[in-house]
């Protein structure tokens, strides 16, 4: 009854954590995933999952070098344990964390000097945090009246440098990159976030 128990209580635990990342709760599927850790010793295939789990935590928090290297382990756990259906899944998984790890790197340098944007980021970098507010203001007019959610995500993430505007910007830029259904920038977004101590909005499907 001991290990039935035991057994009961690590699938209620998966079930949440699931659940969690369901609903894009990074940080209370970091907390399950770590309660559920010591559950894992004679379960191989629940320990491919749980790193699997752990590795989209880490991946809502913005927190992708973690995430990469979790996912490297589960692909080996799920090898071992005979879970060859999780492997494609998994390749998947790695290829956007990598291509979002590349796109959060490479964000501010892709963009042009003699663009509004680029301008707002050069001012901001050479210390004139009030004239690189004001162009990346106008960045983000002038983006949203092309539609164009890159750039207006990158825009806001400039204001975001502006002490006080943390908060209010970075929120801002989730709300255009989850509208935008693009994956690389909630996740250039979240990073920003939890770089900034920005708690963001959970999403409920």
């Amino acid at each position: 009854m001991a290990d039935l128990r035991v057994g009961d209580e690590a699938d209620e635990i998966a079930v949440a954590l699931v659940q969690a990342l369901a609903r894009q709760d990074g940080d209370r599927a970091l907390d399950l995933s770590l309660a559920l850790d010591p559950y894992l010793a004679n379960r191989p295939a629940l320990r491919a999952r749980h790193a699997t789990w752990t590795a989209q935590a880490h991946q809502l928090r913005g927190e992708l070098k973690q995430a990469i290297t979790l996912v490297r382990q589960a692909r080996a756990l799920a090898q071992a344990a005979g879970e060859a259906d999780a492997i494609p899944t998994l390749q998947a998984l790695k290829a956007d964390l990598v291509r979002a790890q590349l796109a959060g790197q490479n964000a501010q340098k892709n963009t042009l000097p003699d663009t509004l944007l680029g301008r707002a980021v050069d001012a901001m970098d050479s210390g004139d945090i009030e004239q690189g507010a004001s162009l990346a203001r106008q960045a983000r007019i002038e983006a949203q009246s092309l539609g164009n959610h890159r750039d207006e995500v990158m825009a806001l993430l400039a204001l975001a440098r502006v002490s006080g505007q943390e908060d209010s910007a970075i929120r801002a830029a989730f709300v255009v990159a989850d509208a935008s259904e693009d994956k690389n920038l909630v996740t250039a977004v979240a990073r920003a976030a939890a770089a900034a101590g920005v708690s963001l909005p959970k999403m409920i499907f």
